[in-house]
């Protein structure tokens, strides 16, 4: 059933069209009855409790019902990976125009920050993808008979929502266990999370009203051209696609992705280690050297991202959003790729003045600046310029095959709970 059905339309604050945010709910695979009944309330308790803190705003939910979705994205194991349930919530949010997506599926999800995994939270994709299955009193082992179940289910199901909606609002994690914004580490915390402190509703009221402004292809944005469309809607968003970015933590690159890494640093190993490398890096103008180093970046950035096709949007019309959420992605892997390569130059220069004494260099070298039996202080970093450069382009080819899942979920979920 694919139909988008209303269900919550209520207005509770002023009937204004800037005052609307709409929440699509995609229910991914089958639920039992418990779980439907569950998820039912748990909308509707998530309405109620927007609305309670938030009058000004008119909140709709639309529930979508996507039987297939999860046979799609199954390890194997019966767990599925949240990468591709935030792929298709991204199609149908963009279609649909909605502001948020949540993906509500029985399933267990993967987890790649810790043992377990219960929501995968994306800023970048305006989604969040929410497993029934680990909130499930029967799951850890206590005894409650069908209306308990529902109740505690639906009850942490509605808590996760309105987690989830203030993370993708922007809003910091907070560390006290009874706040909303509070990072559980199991699902008896869930239970606790009932409040949010005055800062936090403030900050989220604020960003509830840029949400719900009007967007740019509803307006002005219709008789543009794409690349002026593209170029209007980030630098709108440009404050949103920042805090995107440094929600995904993309200085960690090189700890996540360990063939990026060992093929990055073993480059760089062998290259010290060869006479002729060092040769032809001191061979090189510092003009050449620096545009190696801004063609490497640039490269290595669009090269993962187009092999790992994180600006893919079949089907989709152009919209604010996914104009936010190439630029977000392109931002990530640029400076996930700059932090590689800051890292190899370090290394680099480490290894340069700890192993290589200038005799040795000068000898290997003909290139020298200074002749072929001296050095000067520059000779050192602009090996190590050369070294990281290359050793980055063979590190991207190692990105390149990483599982496309684990790289999505290291590039777009910014919060694992």
């Amino acid at each position: 059933m694919n139909a988008a059905l209303p269900v919550v339309t209520e207005s509770r604050g002023p009937d204004t069209p800037n005052s609307l945010i709409e929440i699509g709910v995609v229910v991914a695979g089958p639920l039992d009855m418990v779980d439907a009944r569950a998820a039912r309330i748990a909308v509707e308790q998530t309405d109620r409790r927007l609305s309670e803190l938030f009058e000004e705003f008119r909140f709709n939910f639309f529930e979508i019902k996507r039987p297939e979705m999860t046979g799609t994205s199954t390890t194997g194991n019966g767990r599925v990976e949240p990468s591709v349930l935030l792929q298709q919530a991204v199609e149908e949010r963009d279609s649909r125009h909605w502001d948020f997506a949540i993906v509500l599926t029985a399933s267990e999800l993967v987890g790649n920050y810790s043992p377990f995994c219960f929501a995968a939270i994306s800023r970048p994709l305006d989604a969040a993808v929410l497993s029934m299955s680990l909130i499930d009193p029967l799951a850890l082992g206590v005894e409650a008979n069908r209306a308990e179940r529902v109740e505690r289910i639906a009850r942490r199901l509605s808590r996760l929502m309105l987690h989830s909606i203030g993370h993708l609002c922007g809003l910091p994690k907070s560390d006290h266990p009874n706040d909303l914004l509070f990072h559980p580490h199991n699902a008896q915390a869930l239970d606790l999370m009932a409040g949010m402190d005055t800062e936090s509703i403030d900050r989220q009221r604020r960003a509830l009203a840029e949400i719900a402004d009007q967007r740019l292809e509803e307006g002005a944005g219709r008789s543009l051209g794409k690349p002026i469309f593209a170029i209007r809607a980030a630098w709108i968003n440009r404050k949103e696609i920042l805090q995107a970015i440094w929600a995904a933590r993309p200085w960690e690159f090189p700890k996540r992705l360990s063939r990026l890494t060992i093929a990055s640093f073993s480059t760089l190993a062998i290259l010290f280690m060869t006479a002729e490398a060092w040769d032809l890096a001191l061979a090189q103008s510092h003009t050449r050297l620096l545009a190696l180093f801004v063609m490497t970046i640039l490269a290595t950035t669009c090269y993962v991202v187009l092999r790992q096709q994180l600006l893919v949007r079949r089907g989709t019309r152009r919209t604010e959003q996914s104009v936010v959420t190439s630029a977000a992605a392109l931002g990530i892997v640029f400076v996930g790729m700059a932090t590689t390569w800051t890292a190899l130059y370090c290394v680099g220069i480490m290894l340069a003045y700890s192993l290589f004494p200038g005799p040795l260099i000068a000898g290997w070298a003909a290139s020298t600046t200074a002749g072929p039996s001296e050095l000067v202080w520059t000779d050192r970093p602009q090996m190590a310029v050369f070294a990281a450069s290359l050793g980055l382009l063979i590190g991207a080819l190692g990105a390149s095959f990483e599982s496309q899942h684990y790289f999505r979920h290291i590039i777009f979920v910014d919060e694992e709970i």
